[in-house]
């Protein structure tokens, strides 16, 4: 996770250091004057990866160390960029994100090996601020997050039987933070196609605030578990969005 941020902060700083005489970036999409646009919106859907990395993870949600595995996640969501000059724009947004957790290996059940396999599937609504740059269609984004935890639920299967538990207690909640912030880096590529671009990219991001309620996760595993937990959210997320310039 460490060398992920490492690779994105150097890639922002490569393209700061790249030619700032952008022209004919994404911003002057539907503007028409040839200078940019000063207001843009935009749209997108995402799909990747969630995983929850730290001290204790497996063990607290149930999981031996080798069966823990990063879940397929999906999300959502729009933006409003508001530049100061062709390559610089700030940025707020709304958007809808999955994470969480998947396990799956062999348990004992009457002396017999059966297959399970157990998602923990959560969805946070995520509000960005972050800075921009657009320099030739290139764009980067680099800014923190706030995300805060709007559903759960575990699907857990054990031979051919299918379990689906929704989270609605505060025991359910333990092992996650319902409400956390942190960074969040995308990369983008503006393509323009008449009046909009159609934006591919890819995001990175991960929750800051570890702490857990370990005294309930402890009680929870058992009378003798007495460790600590700490525990992360992070994914990795590809997107494809269109954005649309105005006010030029």
């Amino acid at each position: 996770m460490n060398r992920l941020s490492m690779v994105g902060l150097a890639l922002v700083a490569v393209l700061m250091c790249s030619n700032a005489s952008a022209q004919g970036a994404a911003v002057s999409t539907g503007g028409g004057t040839g200078g940019y646009s000063p207001f843009v919106v935009g749209a997108y859907m995402s799909m990747g990866i969630a995983l929850a990395a730290g001290d204790g993870v497996p063990e607290m949600w149930g999981l031996d160390e080798d069966d823990e595995k990063a879940r397929f996640a999906g999300g959502g969501g729009a933006y409003f960029d508001l530049y100061f000059s062709e390559m610089f724009a700030l940025q707020a947004g709304i958007g809808f994100v999955g994470k969480g957790t998947r396990g799956e290996g062999d348990i004992s059940i009457f002396g017999q090996q059966v297959d399970y396999k157990i998602k923990y599937k959560l969805i946070y609504m995520e509000i960005p601020i972050a800075a921009k740059l657009n320099i030739h269609n290139f764009q980067a984004t680099l800014g923190i997050a706030f995300w805060f935890a709007l559903a759960g639920k575990t699907i857990s299967e054990q031979g051919d039987d299918t379990t689906t538990h929704k989270w609605d207690g505060d025991d359910d909640w333990d092992r996650v933070r319902r409400v956390n912030l942190g960074p969040r880096i995308t990369l983008g590529y503006a393509i323009p196609v008449g009046p909009v671009s159609i934006v591919p990219g890819i995001t990175w991001m991960f929750h800051v605030i570890n702490d857990l309620d370990e005294d309930e996760i402890n009680d929870d595993i058992g009378p003798n578990s007495n460790r600590d937990f700490k525990a992360r959210a992070m994914n990795i997320m590809f997107n494809v969005g269109a954005e649309f310039g105005f006010g030029g």
